[in-house]
């Protein structure tokens, strides 16, 4: 276990994590070096590429530490410039025992930290790169708890940590940090058995007008389109969406049997038309498909920030 995670890639809707590469240098540094990224997480702004380079060979060269890699162009909220597919935006990993922050691990606990680039906080990149790690640590390392940690004040690592299912469970004075100030750090924690419930499929609740409605009660709408924000976020396969008729009380109960993500709704039709046909996303036999549709819902912005994903349903008979 020890060796073959430098061979590990774990692909979520927006990401693809992997191992550091020191050609990661520049990217790294293009965020790192940004005073409000590293010092409320208790590491300071790196000062060069050669610098962040160093990094990746001393700190990010540790084992399950992985680069969190868009797999879209993705805009950067800042400057309006677009980053990349394939960039690194950030990085998340397992700590065991004797090097994360919390004391008192055991041989069968971890410890999980996080950081992502500025320009893309607020869509959930980081929760999303989490949860694919907690999959990793109790489904294949076989963990029975995960730790993680936030210096006081930092409430955007707080909401990150609730929003992955770890609760409060203990909090400890420290020294003033040097960097953010901090002297108390607090501890979250999830448990196995708490994990393992959280996977237990789900009840969503949409509404829909009359006509895409009325398609998916007679099955010939198979895919309902979405924004990706973090409601969606939280739907996984397996799942059952109740859907009902806005002003009408009535209501159809699906099963969500599968999901596709895309950085856009003009990459969904092109992608979903192909298989399921204009019918499949929702339009009457002789519509004309087109993508600004979706703009009566979403604003363009929105989808720029968070993707859009389309679910794939089947009506409970």
């Amino acid at each position: 276990m020890k060796n073959n995670w430098k061979h590990i890639i774990i692909t979520t809707p927006r990401l693809i994590l992997r191992p550091w590469a020191e050609s990661d240098a520049e990217a790294l540094y293009r965020f790192a070096r940004d005073p409000l990224v590293g010092p409320p997480a208790g590491w300071p702004p790196h000062t060069s590429v050669e610098n962040s380079r160093e990094i990746i060979r001393g700190v990010l060269s540790a084992r399950e530490t992985y680069a969190m890699v868009l797999r879209y162009d993705t805009t950067d909220s800042v400057s309006g410039e677009t980053v990349s597919a394939g960039t690194p935006v950030g990085s998340v990993g397992i700590m065991f025992k004797g090097c994360g922050s919390y004391p008192h691990m055991t041989n069968t606990e971890a410890e999980i930290g996080y950081w992502v680039a500025l320009p893309l906080w607020g869509r959930g990149l980081v929760p999303e790169a989490v949860k694919a790690l907690q999959a990793r640590c109790f489904g294949e390392l076989g963990l029975d708890g995960l730790w993680c940690g936030y210096y006081e004040g930092n409430e955007k690592s707080r909401r990150v940590q609730e929003k992955c299912g770890f609760v409060p469970r203990c909090d400890m004075v420290i020294p003033p940090h040097p960097l953010n100030g901090a002297t108390k750090e607090f501890f979250t924690y999830l448990p196995r058995e708490e994990w393992e419930a959280g996977l237990e499929p789900v009840t969503h609740e949409m509404s829909l007008r009359e006509t895409p409605f009325r398609a998916v009660a007679s099955g010939r709408k198979v895919i309902e389109m979405r924004l990706f924000d973090p409601k969606r976020q939280l739907i996984q396969t397996g799942d059952e969406i109740r859907f009902t008729l806005v002003g009408g009380g009535e209501s159809v109960t699906a099963l969500v049997v599968g999901l596709h993500y895309f950085p856009s709704f003009a990459a969904l039709y092109q992608a979903m038309i192909p298989r399921v046909g204009a019918v499949g996303l929702g339009y009457s036999d002789g519509d004309t498909p087109d993508p600004d549709d979706i703009l009566e819902y979403y604003s363009p912005d929105a989808i720029t920030r968070f993707g859009v994903v389309g679910i794939e349903i089947g009506i409970r008979r």
